[in-house]
């Protein structure tokens, strides 16, 4: 069983990686990093979620195809889950196992990271991430990191906040698991069930305290359910 983590919004998939040693040692980890950020970042940047996709598809579809696979994805990565899947299928592929969404509603929500972010300056997104606290911040301050940073995500935010799906448009296949913060402001108001929406299987939600990083407080836990989920 390979179990994919797919980046939030600024952020590497790599970040991820300390989930690992609460998971079972038999579970395949493989985070996906997306074209020009981070371990990729000589690489063309590419600025939507279909193009973010489908690279990723082409970079591991023979691991989609070779064994069983769920996907965790946290926030902007909860899109390109689906979009992943989405095209996954459309190829022929075999439906997940198992998809874990985090921090944010349905796809099919009319919902934007930042509103009027196409038409927003790069200072105006990063001003408004650092403030409520949604953006990755450098352990040590350098001048370097903090521009690639910022250009990773207001490029994400935007690629984000242009993309929808029709719950008609895909059905993965299996049962989904949602976590979310309780205090997160980006879903105040929001059914977070509504990501049923999107399979013929289950949906079960698990709200947890904290914000949009919830998962930071909440890693050993969040693990035990992706073990229980996955029969492992």
């Amino acid at each position: 069983m390979i179990l994919f983590f797919l980046p939030h919004a600024g952020g590497s998939a790599k970040s991820y990686s300390s989930f690992k040693r609460f998971l079972p040692k038999e579970l395949k980890v493989v985070p996906m990093e997306l074209s020009g950020r981070f371990t990729r970042s000589g690489e063309p940047m590419l600025d939507t979620v279909s193009d973010c996709a489908a690279d990723l598809l082409e970079k591991h579809g023979d691991l989609l195809k070779s064994d069983d696979y769920a996907i965790f994805g946290h926030s902007m990565g909860t899109l390109l889950t689906c979009e992943l899947v989405r095209l996954a299928k459309a190829e022929g592929i075999h439906s997940p196992s198992h998809i874990f969404l985090s921090g944010r509603c349905a796809a099919d929500e009319d919902i934007q990271c930042f509103k009027g972010s196409v038409e927003a300056s790069d200072e105006e997104i990063v001003s408004f991430f650092s403030a409520n606290g949604l953006a990755d911040k450098p352990v040590i301050p350098d001048e370097e990191l903090i521009k690639m940073l910022n250009r990773n995500l207001c490029t994400d935010v935007r690629m984000a906040d242009s993309y929808r799906l029709k719950a008609e448009e895909l059905d993965f296949g299996c049962d989904i698991t949602v976590f979310y913060g309780t205090d997160d402001p980006m879903l105040n108001g929001l059914d977070m069930q509504g990501w049923g929406r999107f399979t013929s299987g289950s949906c079960d939600t698990f709200p947890m305290s904290g914000g949009h990083f919830y998962y930071q407080q909440h890693k050993e836990e969040i693990c035990r359910i992706i073990s229980e989920k996955l029969h492992m």
